[in-house]
């Protein structure tokens, strides 16, 4: 009786130290995974304020450039008496231009990389 006690006693610890194992595995995956959802949120929050930050930066230098346009637009109206029409379309041609150059060599910056 004394050899069946002594067994079940031996695999009762085998069953308490495999189950500890387990445990201690499973508390090192959640650890880990743990880690990387901070890691992957700190450079997600990283990513959204470097974005907030270029399109306020961008959005103030396109207000800039419009204001500048619309004061280039005035003296051309008011002091060299241009017609309005003929100061818009041009305006509008030259805006259209940049933005077809800017296009083209983001395609080609794109197709570089």
């Amino acid at each position: 009786m004394s050899d069946q006690n002594s067994e079940n006693r031996i695999k009762g610890k085998g069953l308490a130290s495999a189950a500890g194992k387990i445990f201690e595995f499973l508390s090192a995956i959640r650890l880990f995974f743990g880690e990387i959802r901070e890691s992957v949120l700190e450079k997600a929050d990283g990513l959204l304020r470097r974005a907030q930050y270029l399109f306020m930066v961008y959005l103030w230098i396109s207000i800039g450039l419009i204001f500048l346009m619309l004061g280039i637009f005035d003296l051309l109206i008011d002091e060299l008496r241009v017609s309005r029409g003929v100061v818009f379309s041009l305006g509008g041609v030259l805006i259209s231009l940049v933005s077809v150059i800017f296009l083209q060599t983001a395609k080609m910056k794109k197709h570089h990389h």
